[in-house]
């Protein structure tokens, strides 16, 4: 995603020494003069006011401040020589930059109590308007995530309901195991070839209008191009003419020159026409059909137009045989078992619990 700047706002860190909290350009604490140590990390303010003073802003765009190597005082990333003791900044050390500090605090905090004296306080101060006393305990911090739910104790009502699905998945599985073994399970009886059936059918396939969508680029040559609607092509993350900007959270990022860049991380989503469009495809239009009671398969008669061609052919072929009293119906797709199946001649038929052919072989 591309990150977007919204601007810059001062950050605060709080004096290891004295407990009081600094705007994070003050390169010493306001109270006790003693210079950020390096390793105290820049905090969010209690609101994230964008700050419009060119020279911080050039400071925090220039690069991480720089610790003196032997006085440890901040200086800019640009300093060649400290501004506390003179010293050479050839080896210094370079403040870290980039973290996440935290979501961009856009709306005034509400006021804090101060810890010494009780006085309410406007959160952005640094210490109590009354009694002067620090106000870096009553900086906001982010919201802690919410600890994990108790686990319930488990009712008795809640044990009747496990056994109920238990019960009910015991019973399908009985009875899906019962019905496979009824279904597979067959014993042979001999059958007498009675009559037969057979029907024949041709699917008659014609040139009709079939309507699609696809992007505008995709349409075929030579469909006919109906209505269109602007959708979303896909997503990148730089800008595009005409491109939907969808921004997330904006947060603070800190660049180690006690100024926080607010920014946001973006992505663009491009629109391109989706339509309709109309080409001309084989479908079937009509199903010719032929039965018959005997073995004289024929298929049914065409008559195609200009507009028309033959597609697919099936056959359905059905043997009626009589045991025991008793008509059975057995279809197949063999024509050779079809043919062989003469009237007369008996058969072995494998039946099923419900009643129905598996199978047959000549007796």
């Amino acid at each position: 995603m591309a990150r977007k700047s919204l601007g810059y706002t001062e950050l605060e860190w709080t004096c290891p020494f004295c407990s009081t909290r600094n705007p994070g350009t003050a390169e010493k604490c306001t109270s006790c003069r003693a210079p950020q140590p390096a390793d105290v990390q820049f905090e969010q303010a209690a609101e994230d006011k964008l700050i419009t003073d060119k020279e911080k802003i050039a400071r925090a765009k220039a690069g991480a401040d720089i610790h003196c190597p032997f006085c440890n005082a901040r200086n800019p990333v640009n300093a060649t020589q400290c501004a506390e003791c003179l010293a050479d900044l050839s080896d210094a050390t370079k403040r870290q930059s980039g973290q996440t500090i935290g979501a961009h605090r856009d709306k005034a905090a509400p006021d804090v109590a101060c810890p010494a004296c009780g006085q309410m306080n406007a959160a952005a101060n640094m210490t109590c308007e009354q009694c002067g006393a620090s106000l870096a305990e009553t900086r906001p911090s982010d919201p802690k995530p919410a600890p994990p739910p108790s686990p319930t104790k488990k009712t008795g009502r809640s044990t009747m309901t496990y056994a109920i699905i238990a019960i009910v998945v015991v019973l399908m599985l009985c009875c899906g195991g019962t019905l496979l073994f009824m279904s597979t399970n067959t014993k042979d009886v001999t059958g007498q070839v009675t009559g037969v059936e057979w029907e024949r059918t041709i699917n008659i396939e014609g040139l009709v209008p079939v309507e699609y969508e696809t992007w505008r680029d995709n349409v075929p040559a030579g469909a006919s191009l109906g209505s269109c609607r602007q959708e979303v092509h896909h997503t990148q993350p730089n800008p595009a003419p005409g491109a939907n900007e969808v921004c997330g959270t904006p947060y603070t990022v800190d660049t180690g020159t006690g100024v926080g860049e607010v920014v946001q991380d973006c992505e663009y989503e491009v629109y391109a026409d989706y339509c309709t469009y109309v080409v001309d495809e084989w479908r079937v239009v009509d199903t010719l059909r032929r039965q018959g009671s005997d073995h004289n398969l024929l298929w049914p008669d065409i008559n195609l137009t200009n507009q028309q061609r033959e597609g697919s052919r099936d056959t359905d072929y059905v043997i009626i045989f009589r045991t025991d009293g008793k008509t059975y119906r057995y279809t197949t797709n063999s024509e050779a078992e079809f043919n062989a199946a003469q009237p007369g001649t008996t058969w072995i038929l494998k039946l099923n619990s419900f009643g129905t052919i598996n199978d047959i072989e000549p007796e």
